[in-house]
């Protein structure tokens, strides 16, 4: 009788082990699926500390309504798949919000000293209104501190490449020429914000599937629009402006290195 006490008492323990240990190999699976994130400057950190992600409805104010949420739905070694959904009415002439993939390794180091910065970006629009007016970009920052980032007093370049826009929504400042890079004939910007000069490389037709090295854009602006190549890079994003109008930006893949 005493074996068999212990022999179940055996059994009802592994049995609860196992029970127990399922929602832990299940929540390590999930945890490649993020959270929704909805509020205003929601983030979320990724698993490895790669990447945030940035719902960031920065310019929510201008818009009489609107609601936008953000999610990573899956990350495969270097790369991730996330999705943005928006809808944004009023304010036509304002950028409401900047949901974006942020990099967080490989930064602050000079232009001179970067050797490439290889990426590959897959997306799709889903579910687009006729009247929808956004861009899907790049947003690269410079600055005099290595340890800076983004948006800030010590800020002085700002680099957009721009693989969309739709609706006529266009970059600031005004168009200077063109830029030949990497095969690519794009339309350049210049202008200033706050404190800062941007440059905005847009393309001159819709790119939804990139695969480029985005040193050579810093290069271009080194060698012919006197951007220092001392500057140090401290933010790299990939995401959407849009205006107005609603849509769902769907990443296939997205991934990005600083070497």
């Amino acid at each position: 009788m005493a074996l068999t006490r212990a022999l179940l008492s055996f059994v009802f323990a592994l049995t609860l082990t196992l029970s127990l240990a399922s929602p832990v190999n299940e929540t390590r699976v999930l945890s490649k699926r993020g959270a929704v994130l909805t509020a205003q400057f929601a983030t979320e950190t990724e698993a490895n500390g790669r990447f945030i992600l940035e719902n960031n409805l920065w310019g929510q104010s201008a818009a009489t309504s609107g609601s936008q949420s953000s999610q990573v739905t899956a990350t495969n070694g270097n790369a991730i798949t996330w999705h943005t959904t928006y809808t944004w009415v009023g304010g036509n002439f304002n950028v409401k919000s900047y949901a974006n993939l942020d990099l967080r390794t490989g930064l602050g180091k000079s232009v001179s000293s970067i050797q490439s910065i290889p990426t590959t970006w897959s997306w799709t629009y889903t579910s687009a209104s006729s009247n929808l007016v956004a861009d899907v970009s790049y947003d690269l920052w410079l600055s005099n501190n290595p340890s800076s980032g983004g948006a800030s007093s010590s800020s002085t370049f700002e680099i957009m490449v721009w693989l969309s826009t739709r609706g006529g929504a266009g970059p600031a400042g005004s168009q200077i020429g063109t830029a030949n890079v990497n095969g690519v004939n794009w339309r350049l910007f210049k202008g200033t914000v706050s404190t800062w000069t941007v440059f905005s490389f847009v393309a001159p037709n819709e790119i939804t599937n990139f695969n480029s090295d985005l040193k050579a854009f810093l290069t271009f602006l080194t060698s012919n629009q006197g951007v220092p190549s001392s500057q140090f890079l401290v933010q790299a994003q990939a995401g959407t402006e849009p205006f107005i109008g609603s849509a769902t930006l769907t990443i296939n893949s997205y991934s990005i290195s600083i070497n």
